[in-house]
């Protein structure tokens, strides 16, 4: 049986709006569920991550910390039973093979950015409750976090799991953009 997917997304947002709606037919055939993302505005209420600097000298982002905690909300859903996470903008372009995925391993990194095909580990990612327990616990205990919740899940799924990203494509629109603001220096 394939595990249900959980889309983040903002649903007052037309940008989120956007992308949900040119990839949520690509899900045919899986149980969508939809997350309604943290946001800085929501984020305050939850005060359980503590950031540092990425690389000792970058501020995060309000957006980058809320999508840090949107992940983490999911992660602890999938403390109870395997799911695959999905952001907004995730198209699915190959079906993924059940047999070889979700008996096998604890952890999947699915996505990959359009253009390139790099590996986009927070885009799309298969968790199984095990590995679930322990990203959530380890979250919530670190003092300063200091990379993107894409480092850590690629980190994860180095330690207990595979990359098989040719199934999850990114999808992008420069005319429409995206819902994260990303400091470079």
């Amino acid at each position: 049986m394939k595990p249900d997917v959980w889309m983040i997304q903002m649903p007052d947002n037309p940008t989120s709006m956007y992308y949900r709606g040119r990839v949520e037919a690509s899900w045919e055939g899986y149980n969508v569920k939809y997350f309604n993302a943290i946001t800085p505005e929501t984020m305050d209420k939850l005060g359980y991550l503590h950031f540092g600097k990425k690389r000792g000298t970058i501020e995060f982002t309000p957006t980058e910390k809320a999508v840090w905690y949107s992940h983490v909300e999911l992660w602890a859903k999938a403390r109870r039973k395997p799911i695959i996470i999905i952001e907004h903008d995730a198209m699915l372009v190959l079906p993924v093979p059940d047999d070889l995925l979700w008996e096998k391993h604890d952890m999947v990194c699915l996505g990959h950015t359009g253009k390139n095909k790099k590996a986009l580990p927070g885009l799309a990612y298969y968790l199984k409750p095990e590995v679930a327990t322990r990203m959530v616990r380890d979250a919530k205990s670190i003092d300063n976090i200091t990379w993107n919740s894409d480092g850590t899940i690629h980190g994860y799924c180095d330690k207990n799991g595979v990359f098989v990203t040719k199934h999850v494509s990114q999808i992008q629109n420069r005319s429409i953009g995206t819902t994260i603001e990303h400091k470079k220096k």
